[in-house]
């Protein structure tokens, strides 16, 4: 699957979830890597699904950005002075408070795991937002999370507007797909415990996310 794949409109990515539904239903053997559920990777749902229903954002795209920046370490720092989950920059968390009317959280307070996916799912959902008219609002919206609004402008430049190419051939690209890997293990994860839990008549569980 290429990059341009994880773009597209919000329906083609809502068809890709009940494709998956379906298939999971039909075989309800799905293989998923162990990993999955073992990592402590499923301990910050209930924030993240919050969060990500109050920007109108998958939660299970949330849930792998989440796992890339900081394989679900709240306490996680990055060489350039990222913070927590999502590894947040005090300058995005100005652009939060400013944006949201409320005082700038102290560098301790954006470790806190709501917080810190409060802040990170807004600026997310900004970029995402901002790119909304476009084919490639996923793969761009991703790139500038990952690289920043200036950089993302300056390489579309340098490709002469060609987004999809500005975004495959940037350091982000790596970054994109690892994303990308991760969202789709678990949509198929998640489409197989629905069908898990159909077939056994937990129609509650099954339709709960």
């Amino acid at each position: 699957m290429g990059l341009s794949e994880l773009s597209g409109s919000t329906s083609m990515r809502a068809c890709l979830r009940i494709f998956l539904r379906i298939c999971a239903a039909a075989v309800l053997c799905i293989s998923v890597p162990a990993s999955a559920g073992d990592s402590g990777e499923n301990r910050f749902d209930a924030i993240i699904d919050e969060v990500a229903g109050t920007y109108n954002v998958d939660p299970l795209l949330i849930k792998a950005l989440v796992w890339h920046e900081s394989r679900f370490d709240p306490l996680a720092k990055g060489c350039s002075g990222e913070i927590g989950l999502m590894q947040i920059k005090m300058v995005v968390v100005q652009d939060w408070a400013e944006a949201k009317g409320v005082k700038i959280p102290s560098r301790a307070e954006v470790f806190d795991p709501y917080v810190n996916i409060e802040i990170g799912t807004w600026y997310f959902a900004r970029a995402l937002n901002k790119w909304r008219e476009s084919t490639h609002a996923l793969l761009l919206a991703l790139g500038e999370y990952n690289a920043g609004p200036g950089r993302l402008r300056r390489w579309i430049s340098r490709c002469n507007g060609n987004k999809e190419l500005a975004i495959s051939r940037s350091a982000s690209a790596d970054y994109v797909k690892s994303i990308r890997n991760k969202y789709l293990e678990y949509a198929i994860e998640q489409a197989g415990v629905l069908a898990s839990s159909a077939e056994h008549g937990n129609w509650k569980t099954a339709f709960s996310r």
